[in-house]
């Protein structure tokens, strides 16, 4: 394992955390707006934890902190990108995100195990 696989699979959670933060912050703000930002965490930590995930899978490295990462860095982007907040709204959307995040990154890590795995070749018929 090298620090620079590692660099780019932290990269990778930092940049699309980050971006989805700011997508859901401003999708959300008020509560007609909810659902929509709902679904923007669910869609983009979804996918940012699948791309994280198989490159990590790819890599034959661990993700819980690269989980941990990409929501960090989510928090930041809807920190930076929206004036409301709130203690209990802060929380209840870090627990919304981790759902996605954590389930695209274990998807995403067992498709790049499997894609790793060097598989024999069949001599032709």
């Amino acid at each position: 394992m090298q620090l620079g696989s590692r660099l780019r699979v932290g990269g990778l959670a930092v940049g699309l955390g980050l971006l989805s933060g700011w997508a859901s912050a401003r999708a959300g703000g008020s509560i007609e707006r909810a659902p929509t930002a709902v679904l923007i965490v669910a869609a983009g930590l979804g996918s940012a934890g699948l791309a994280v995930g198989l490159l990590a899978g790819i890599r034959k490295q661990a993700t819980s902190w690269a989980v941990l990462v990409l929501l960090a860095n989510f928090y930041t982007g809807t920190w930076l990108s929206s004036p409301h907040h709130s203690m209990a709204g802060d929380a209840i959307m870090l627990v919304l995100a981790a759902v996605p995040s954590g389930v695209g990154t274990v998807v995403g890590f067992a498709a790049g195990q499997y894609l790793a795995t060097p598989r024999p070749s069949t001599p032709p018929l």
